[in-house]
């Protein structure tokens, strides 16, 4: 009979390395050895959709101590088109257990259907980790407010929600002090830049009740000159664009990323072309098309493209939106060059946080 051959950590470590994951539940099961290197790979990032598997995960957590500081981020976001109904209290009672033994967590994305389950992050004093991006979609509430200023460390924050004009809503001054990029609505926007003045991106949504607001929004924005790289302003209306972009222009003439600007017609584009001298770093600029008639095509676009860097020298990058059709222009030397996709969607595109 052969000898036992014993693994070290380190060959443990290298097997799991290049296991696939889903080979990874086998490797617990194959030895002692490889278990510790498997779980915590496995555990280590945690993405589900499917409303038993993260119950059931959560409840290993639970069971078993040593699985919760594996976790270094976690992400549910239900399937919509299977939640047709309220999630159980019972499901979101046992996420919060399970969240007080993650004390390694630092990415954290929660979506509840009906945005109201925000209270599985109101036991501060058993919230063992400290976050640095979290994408949380309920509504904007005290349990949402409290845990959001037991952050220190957070860089990153997506929300849904914002708290208008109720002052007992509002974060504390010095909150979120380590805060660099945010993506919200104007409501959110709002109170975030007045708390903090570090912010280097961000990205507003407007909908119908707040597109009237934006105007008086932007100069608000004159506090951030110093920090703020990149401003995305998603669902701006035609008729506001103009005025906007002006005030963007005068507020945050430092910027080296602007979207998404519905770009005039031609027969408009001077007083366009006279805001853009002003942005003496403008990098990286959004533009919305899909009103033109008819549809730019790729000479056209090539053509609107250099005639901006005519006004706008450091200009690298162009995107041009036409309905959910993005194709981004970039200039190399004098050479233009284009990668066009569909069915993308503008609040899930990542091109304003990648401007530095």
């Amino acid at each position: 009979m052969p000898p036992a051959v014993t693994l070290t950590p380190d060959v443990c470590g290298r097997i799991v390395h290049w296991a696939r994951r889903s080979d990874l539940t086998a490797l617990c099961l194959t030895c002692k050895a490889l278990q510790h290197e498997a779980e915590a790979k496995l555990y280590e990032i945690i993405m589900a959709v499917n409303i038993q598997i993260t119950f059931r995960a959560c409840q290993s957590i639970i069971s078993h101590p040593r699985l919760g500081p594996y976790v270094r981020s976690f992400c549910f976001i239900p399937e919509s088109r299977r939640t047709q109904r309220e999630i159980p209290e019972q499901f979101w009672s046992t996420l919060q257990r399970a969240l007080s033994r993650m004390r390694s967590l630092e990415y954290l994305f929660l979506q509840d259907p009906a945005f109201a389950s925000s209270w599985v992050l109101s036991d501060i004093p058993h919230i063992p980790f400290q976050l640095l991006e979290a994408r949380l979609l309920f509504y904007w509430d005290s349990h949402l407010v409290k845990f959001l200023e037991s952050q220190n460390k957070l860089k990153s924050l997506h929300t849904i929600d914002g708290p208008a004009n109720d002052p007992t809503l509002h974060l504390e001054a010095g909150s979120l002090s380590e805060l660099r990029v945010f993506d919200g609505p104007l409501a959110a926007a709002e109170h975030i830049v007045h708390v903090g003045s570090a912010l280097t991106h961000l990205q507003v949504v407007l909908d119908k009740n707040s597109e009237a607001d934006v105007l008086a929004s932007i100069p608000k924005l004159f506090r951030l000159a110093s920090s703020l790289r990149a401003l995305s302003i998603l669902h701006l209306p035609e008729g506001l664009a103009i005025d906007a972009f002006r005030s963007i222009t005068k507020a945050c003439p430092q910027l080296r990323h602007i979207g998404t600007i519905p770009l005039p017609l031609p027969r408009y584009s001077y007083r366009f072309h006279g805001m853009l001298m002003a942005m003496h770093q403008l990098r990286v600029l959004e533009v919305d098309v899909t009103s033109w008639t008819p549809p730019t095509t790729g000479t056209v676009q090539r053509a609107i493209a250099a005639e901006i860097r005519i006004y706008a020298p450091l200009i690298e990058y162009i995107c041009f939106w036409a309905g959910a059709t993005r194709t981004l222009w970039a200039v190399d030397g004098n050479d233009w060059s284009c990668h066009s996709e569909s069915g993308q969607h503008s609040q899930f595109d990542a091109l304003w946080k990648t401007s530095c």
